[in-house]
């Protein structure tokens, strides 16, 4: 996951407004991510924001464009993997009020010191300073004029 034998960037992680785009199918955030995978960038994505991204928008054509995400080169699916990261989500959700889909992207966001990828900066700007140590995100306002380097 490195780019021509560069150092590998901190990951980011794409919360759940990134994934409803990317599953309606929207082009300019697909080919952003696309962008992001051909540069090496490393991109989670929690399993909880896939389950949110489908609670908004279901249907197989849904499903399948989420599942391509997941086969790029360059992301990683971050599960819930077991009771010790199920209490860390408990108490993430307790303290930000947040779904359990946000606050996945939050838990992870938090574990990992990574910025979050959204669409929607104003509710990672809202839990920034809930948890113990600051969430850091990045907007994607336009994806044509965001600078992937």
């Amino acid at each position: 996951m490195s780019g021509e034998g560069g150092a590998v960037p901190a990951p980011l992680i794409l919360d759940v407004s990134v994934l409803i785009a990317v599953a309606r199918g929207d082009a300019r955030v697909m080919e952003l991510i696309q962008g992001y995978d051909a540069d090496g960038q490393p991109l989670i994505i929690p399993a909880l924001a896939i389950t949110g991204a489908l609670h908004d928008i279901s249907g197989r054509d849904a499903e399948a464009m989420l599942r391509g995400l997941e086969r790029l080169d360059n992301t990683m699916t971050a599960p819930l993997r077991d009771a010790e990261q199920a209490a860390h989500l408990a108490a993430v959700i307790s303290r930000t009020g947040l779904s359990p889909w946000d606050a996945h992207v939050a838990a992870v966001a938090d574990a990992s010191v990574c910025a979050i990828l959204t669409l929607d900066a104003r509710k990672w700007r809202e839990h920034s300073g809930d948890l113990d140590d600051r969430l850091y995100f990045i907007e994607i306002s336009d994806p044509e004029e965001t600078d992937r380097h």
